[in-house]
């Protein structure tokens, strides 16, 4: 036997094996990364539902401003148009699309108002004709305005003009609602018309605090 063509051989199969080794890790390692990102990526989504006329894009964390408008549309005539037989299954659909930090007191509103007996005995109702959307992206806020009608059995139907503005954000591929207000007038207090009409507004806030 020649020893230097054994020893040869023995080194060359040791350096095949750590090759062989050092790929399959290699190969290993990439497999597991992969599987990490796959696991972890969340799909975007772009929709174009049928009464629609442009792409929505919803992604795990953020959507576009149209899907946005959309689903603030959707929550205002869902809150805005109540009746008595419709006002408990109202307040059970919010508790998926309102945060927990605000849904007990928008529960509550409603509940008291299921539970009043001038709203239930009258045969009142509440309907919302919205007639505008708006979406601002700095502060991820739609604004819903259009007109507000009171309507009982006893009484004449009062009509007023009202903007919803609400806080619309993304939460593990949702849109949940996270602030709610509203007001008179169909203009909607963005943040440059917040800006320019500040002194008003914090005028206002005192004198609510001093009543």
């Amino acid at each position: 036997m020649k020893l230097s063509a054994f020893n040869n051989t023995w080194l060359s199969t040791i350096k095949s094996n750590v090759f062989l080794l050092t790929s399959n890790l290699l190969l290993a390692t990439g497999v597991g990364v992969l599987i990490v990102d796959k696991v972890s990526e969340h799909e975007r989504i772009v929709l174009t539902p049928p009464y629609i006329d442009k792409p929505m894009t919803v992604a795990w964390q953020s959507a576009d401003g149209e899907y946005l408008k959309s689903f603030g549309l959707y929550f205002v005539t869902l809150t805005a148009n109540v009746t008595p037989k419709n006002v408990r299954f109202v307040s059970d659909q919010l508790s998926s699309i309102v945060s927990a930090a605000i849904y007990p007191a928008v529960q509550k509103k409603l509940l008291a108002l299921a539970s009043d007996p001038a709203f239930l005995n009258t045969g009142a109702s509440v309907r919302f004709e919205p007639s505008r959307v708006q979406f601002e992206p700095e502060t991820s806020k739609v604004f819903v305005s259009g007109e507000m009608t009171t309507q009982s059995a006893a009484s004449k139907a009062e009509v007023m003009v009202l903007t919803y503005e609400l806080v619309v954000k993304m939460r593990d591929g949702r849109p949940v609602v996270e602030a709610i207000d509203s007001y008179d007038g169909d203009t909607a207090r963005t943040r440059a018309w917040t800006q320019m009409h500040k002194a008003a507004l914090d005028a206002a806030k005192e004198k609510e605090k001093d009543l």
